[in-house]
Formats: structure tokens, sequence, C-alpha cells
């Protein structure tokens, strides 16, 4: 008898799960193609599925799991590992337990944190495997990665990993109590993908980006917990042989993996991409992605796969939060169903980021002409002002000078209308005194008007005219008096 594919059979059961009683028989009969023994192992697990679900949903049985954890966590307290002495409880879940340890063989003092996996299979084989991820994880060295320290198997077949001891609050938790803006955020947020982006050129992946596994320390400090632990653990599974089904209980947080590590496809840096999406919503809006967060898993692992998400500013539509469309952009593209559609690298997911912060256009929105414009103009505020106010001068200078010959244009023609007024007075008084003296007469009066029509229109001051009009008058009135006189 022939052994199915593990990584077949789990592929089969991701998708079946979510498929109703009555569609699943169809299902499994089109993609097992006659494989019985394929087929019977995915009806059993997905039998399995459909008891533990339902068990799982009582409270009481709930409770009485959690009982049993810190039962077992007690027994394990004060226990020695190696080198060091668990002494308290750090957390729990599916990937196992963590204590803290210290040391106590007298070298040195130095205090540590433990993982407890909580499944083993002795296995010269699968001892080597795990001897092997852990060397590869051990060789991480960078400020924003909890470093793995060391590792092994207990003498009643336990396997731990010993890590660096990090103090501090989950990334959300600290962002939270500490009321950060969106620009302190998404610079916490850029320094976790420096240290994916550094891991992910060490050819190591994380698996299972989520905010209890990113610490930020009292001084700020970025770290990375768990770092490829979700690789260590695929490493004790047997390969080949009977795969227990315990590894159902997969080694990630749902609400944060992408949709190929749900459907059991192949894990790359681009599922690290999608958990970074999901992280930055989570930070930009303090929700998950997904409306079924708080439902079925069943319901869950569907909506992951399939549904898009809304964009972080419809979730902040009625908070005094406001997300503009370039940080929207941002977060779609890295939470693009099909791996090919999102940033192709986590360096380009946080350049995208840089460059919002710079308020450079992003290339999650292409390069539309009136965002570069407006993204220049706030990118460079004081050179920006300086060209205005240059220009505003200008406007201003010809305008004013402007209105300045409009005004003496005005003026020139109020005294030339005044010069024309005078003068037409002077001819009225002139042919009243004398009709017959007027013939002689109209040259001289025609050339007074020239006379002070260009005096009016050489100077502003009225002064010449007045001097030009008290010479000529006296002179045309005795003119207009001896003429009267003569007849």
């Amino acid at each position: 008898m022939t052994t199915p594919d593990w990584q077949q059979v789990k592929s089969i059961f991701n998708v079946a799960v979510d498929l109703t009683p009555e569609e699943r028989p169809d299902y499994l009969q089109e993609v097992c193609a006659g494989d019985l023994i394929l087929k019977r192992e995915v009806e059993s697990l997905l039998a399995s599925h459909d008891q533990t679900e339902g068990f799982l949903e009582s409270t009481a049985v709930a409770e009485a799991a959690d009982s049993l954890e810190r039962d077992l966590s007690k027994r394990w307290i004060g226990r020695r590992i190696g080198p060091y002495e668990l002494i308290g409880e750090l957390g729990r879940g599916g990937m196992g337990q963590v204590f803290r340890a210290r040391r106590v063989d007298g070298h040195y003092q130095t205090e540590v944190a433990i993982k407890l996996v909580p499944a083993a299979f002795a296995s010269p084989a699968v001892e080597r495997r795990f001897a092997a991820e852990r060397q590869i994880l051990a060789r991480l060295a960078h400020p924003g990665i909890a470093r793995l320290l060391d590792g092994g198997t207990t003498g009643d077949n336990v396997p731990y990993l010993v890590m660096e001891l990090v103090e501090g609050r989950p990334i959300d938790n600290h962002c939270n109590t500490s009321q950060l803006s969106i620009e302190s955020r998404l610079r916490l947020f850029l320094s976790v993908c420096d240290a994916v982006s550094y891991a992910h050129r060490h050819l190591v992946v994380h698996r299972d980006l989520k905010p209890s596994n990113i610490f930020v320390t009292q001084d700020g400090t970025v770290k990375l917990l768990d770092f490829g632990v979700a690789k260590v653990l695929d490493s004790i599974t047997p390969s080949g042989g009977h795969a227990p089904t315990v590894t159902l209980l997969r080694a990630f947080t749902l609400t944060f993996a992408s949709p190929e590590h749900i459907r059991g496809e192949p894990i790359t840096t681009a599922s690290d991409v999608y958990s970074l999406g999901v992280l930055l919503f989570h930070l930009l809006t303090g929700k998950s992605p997904y409306r079924s967060v708080d439902g079925a898993l069943s319901a869950l692992s569907r909506e992951i796969c399939e549904s898009p998400p809304p964009p972080p500013s419809a979730v902040t539509a009625r908070t005094s939060t406001r997300i503009g469309p370039d940080l929207d952009s941002i977060a779609m593209l890295a939470l693009q169903k099909e791996p090919t559609r999102r940033y192709s690298s986590v360096e380009l997911l946080a350049a995208d980021v840089r460059r919002y912060l710079e308020s450079r256009p992003v290339i999650a929105r292409g390069n539309a002409l009136p965002d570069r414009i407006g993204k220049f103009v706030r990118r460079n505020r004081l050179a920006t002002a300086a060209s205005a106010a240059v220009a505003l001068a200008v406007i201003i200078g010809a305008v004013l000078i402007a209105r300045n010959e409009h005004a003496f244009a005005a003026q020139s023609a109020q005294r030339l209308t005044a010069a024309h007024r005078t003068a037409r007075f002077l001819l009225r008084e002139l042919r009243q005194r004398s009709d017959s003296a007027m013939t002689g007469e109209a040259a001289d009066a025609e050339e007074l008007v020239r006379r002070l029509e260009a005096i009016a229109a050489k100077t502003p001051d009225e002064e010449p005219l007045r001097r030009e009009l008290e010479a000529v008058v006296p002179a045309q009135a005795s003119a207009t008096t001896g003429a009267a006189a003569a007849r």
C-alpha cells in the first residue's frame, strides 16, 4: 500500500473543508481521480475536523482545556532544560508554550526565553532536520530579530528552542497605548520590514508575522520573535510514513495568514508580504481587514482566500483618523490574493511607505501628473513658498504699475477735459461780446485750445494751465473791447 503525499492531502483538505457536506463528494471524486487511498485520507481528516469543531465550541470544554494547559505549565516551572531553569510562563499558543528561564550552571548569569514545542517524534532523521533548521536561524544577526541561541530535545522527547528574551509590548499595543500618529506607526512598520527583508535575503521566511510576534522595547526598538520557527516546526513532521492528524493545528495565525498558506500551497517571501499587508491594515485602523474575523474558521478561511478586503479608509471613515488614497493603495496592493500581483518583495513595499512619508508618488497609485505635482509642492514647501512669493511680488508689481499708468491716464484725460471746457467757455464769452470780431479771433481761440491740450498732456501740474489762461484771457478781452469801441 502506498502512502499519499501529505502536501497533496493538506491542499485537498483545505479546499474541501470550506464546502458544504453536499458538495464534498463530487469535489473529492474529481480531485482524487480514482485514488482511493488519497480520498479516504482526506475524508478521515474532514470527519475529524467536523467533530473537533463542534467539540471546541463548548465553553465548558474550552475552559477545561485552558485549565489543563495551566496545570501543564505549573509542572514545567522549576524544571531544568540544559543549563537553564524555567522560572515563569511568558505565553502559549498553537506553536507551543514559552517560558522565562535563567542560566543556573554557574558560568554566567542571563535570562532567556525557551519555547517548548507541543509535539515530538523520536527519530534520528527528524532530529537532524530540526538541528539543520535551527542552525540556519541561529545565523540571523539583525538588531530587529530576536536571536535563536540554542535548541534541542528534552529527556522526554519534547523539542525546545532557546531564544533571546525580549522585554516589551506587542507593536499594536505599543501604538495604541502611546497614541502614536499615523507617521510614527509607519516608521515602526518600516523597522519591521527592514528585519523581514534581511531574513529574506538570507533565505528565511517568517511565516507567522502578527503583532504578538513583533515587540517594541522600552527604548522604541522593534524586535521580531519566532522568526522561522514555523519552518522549524515543519521539520519535526516526518516526511513519508503516516502523518499525524495533529498537523492540522497549523503553525500560523489564521487572521494574519496568506491565502496560499491556508490552501496548503508553497510558502514564499510573497506570503510574508501579505502578512505585512494585514499588519499595516491593523496598525492603521486598529481592526482586521476581514468581516468574519469573529465568525467560524471556515467562513474566515473562505474570506481570506476569495473576498477582497475593504480599503483602510473605509474602515476609519467614522473615526477621527483620516487615511488617504496613497495608504489605501499600498495596503491593497500588499493584500492581493494572488502572490504574483502583490509587491514582489518586502523592499518594494517598504519603499512605497517611505515615498508616502516623503510626500513622493507611490508605486501603488501609478504616476499621475496631478498627484506628482501635488507631492512635489508638499515635499518642497519652503522652496515652493519662496518661488510663489517672488511670483506674487512680480504680479503685484505689475498690477500696481498698470494701476498707476491707468490713474495717470485718467488724470491726463481729466486735465484735457478741463482745458476743453475752459477754452469753450472763453469762446462763448468772446462770441457774446462781439459777434463781428469772432471771425478773426476763431483761429486764435483754436490755437489756444491746442496749447492748453499740449500743456495738460505734458504735466500733471495745473499751474501752467492757469498761467496760460491768465496770460491769454486779458489779451483776448482787450482785443474784444477795442473792436467794440471802433464800431
